[in-house]
């Protein structure tokens, strides 16, 4: 099998993490995680990571998603340079999430349901929720990828790309992270009832925009999205995995044999 960079995505609940750690466990497999990068060990960030992270619930408790896609856009920044690390440690990598594919799903979702109302004391009370340490560094990337210090004007444009017709979003989003789109996209599914069972059962609190009718939504947004990104873009390989009642032994031979069948240019049965 030739080098190859395959995308898991899905709605959160579905098994994304837990599959990639197992691979990553018993596979010859690279992972990245777009989102949580601390979560990988050979993470280039991992403090600035987990402040990011930080970041995130604060946003959520706050329930501003101009604070939240800042945030999210802050970690997306993080892909570009772990992804070419991790390049190099295995011919096989795959990424927890995707900059250029599930923003397409979500920012205009985010988009639609922002309020136009300015921030009010939400920005100072962010900050203030933070850990004064991880807030410098939140801060110090927020200028350094941003140029402004200021989250509300950065969520406020990210939401604006939101708006856009889905290629223009993707050139945006290919320029702002500097990454190209992978070989390969798989769709891990699960019936959103189950999927809200998973995540109520984390350690960590829910997120903002955990909800059975937003994951509804994105359920049905993830199908429109990489349907649109196979058709406009033939060389991208498209998979489904059916993850309702199996087991993670199961969804990760399934997708082991997807991968697989990306690397030679097959289509996996079975």
């Amino acid at each position: 099998m030739s080098d190859v960079r395959v995308a898991l995505v899905g709605i959160d609940g579905v098994g994304k993490t837990t599959v990639l750690h197992r691979l990553r466990e018993r596979d010859d497999i690279a992972v990245v995680h777009a989102v949580r990068g601390h979560e990988d060990p050979d993470s280039p960030f991992p403090e600035l990571s987990a402040a990011l992270a930080e970041a995130s619930s604060a946003a959520d408790a706050l329930g501003r998603v101009q604070l939240k896609v800042a945030v999210l856009c802050l970690q997306l920044c993080l892909f570009g340079p772990a992804e070419r690390r991790a390049a190099g440690r295995s011919p096989t990598l795959l990424a927890d999430r995707h900059p250029l594919v599930d923003p397409l799903v979500y920012l205009p979702m985010f988009a639609s349901v922002a309020r136009d109302a300015g921030p009010g004391g939400d920005v100072e009370a962010w900050w203030h929720k933070q850990e004064p340490g991880a807030a410098r560094a939140v801060g110090d990337w927020l200028r350094r990828c941003a140029g402004t210090s200021d989250p509300w004007e950065l969520g406020t444009e990210v939401l604006r790309w939101g708006t856009l017709p889905p290629h223009e979003m993707l050139d945006v989003l290919g320029r702002t992270f500097g990454v190209t789109l992978p070989d390969g996209v798989l769709l891990l599914d699960l019936p959103v009832d189950q999927a809200l069972r998973r995540t109520r059962e984390r350690a960590r609190g829910s997120e903002l925009h955990e909800t059975r009718a937003f994951l509804t939504a994105t359920r049905q947004r993830y199908g429109e999205v990489l349907d649109r990104l196979a058709r406009s873009r033939p060389e991208l390989a498209v998979r489904r995995v059916d993850c309702a009642d199996r087991s993670v032994d199961e969804v990760t031979a399934l997708v082991r044999s997807a991968v697989a069948g990306i690397g030679n240019g097959t289509v996996p049965t079975g």
